[in-house]
């Protein structure tokens, strides 16, 4: 009997020890800090440069069957679901400035902790809005980084990503301006002949 518990004890140690190896009491997350770089490309073909003013939120919401119907809607954090029935208007994750030494350009965090989570980001210096569903299904992985691309030359919706489940931005081209509201020409404007 006595050699049978020998036996036991041994079998124990060990299989504590392989679990302790492999991990096996490792805490295992899905939550990650998902980090937005924010880009404008004012024109086809021109230069990428850093946006500015970024405003970005997150909704969990079960599912991707929510939009965000106008620019209007996008600034005031504002989603409809897909039949137009559901308004919800207070984000679950608000965005802050995200900075790591050496880098340049706008970045944007967001920590998320429930999936699928709507990542909404808002660019009013060029009146433009795009969303993407997030899924956290990868393990351990601190932050997520993804870059998103404004192309205000653009008249329609278009995608922007890896054609992939949640690597997909669904981009809205710039809103027009209210009525009444000139542009802002200050930066392209030429000298007067006084000057």
């Amino acid at each position: 009997m006595k050699h049978f518990h020998k036996i036991l004890n041994r079998t124990a140690v060990c299989l504590m020890a392989l679990c302790v190896a492999t991990g096996c009491f490792k805490k295992v997350t899905t939550n990650t800090t998902f980090v937005v770089k924010s880009i404008i490309q004012a024109e086809s073909g021109g230069e990428n440069r850093a946006a500015t003013d970024i405003i970005a939120y997150a909704y969990y919401t079960g599912s991707d069957d929510w939009m965000v119907t106008s620019y209007d809607d996008a600034l005031r954090g504002i989603i409809t679901d897909s039949l137009g029935v559901e308004r919800r208007t207070q984000p679950d994750v608000v965005g802050e400035p995200f900075y790591k030494e050496g880098w340049l350009g706008n970045y944007t965090a967001l920590p998320l902790d429930q999936s699928p989570a709507m990542v909404v980001v808002v660019s009013p210096e060029t009146r433009m809005y795009a969303y993407i569903f997030k899924e956290l299904n990868i393990e351990n992985l601190p932050e997520t980084y993804m870059t998103l691309l404004f192309h205000p030359w653009k008249n329609k919706p278009y995608t922007e990503g890896m054609a992939t489940k949640g690597g997909v931005w669904y981009v809205f081209p710039p809103a027009p301006l209210p009525e009444g509201e000139q542009p802002d020409t200050s930066e392209g404007t030429e000298p007067s002949e006084n000057e």
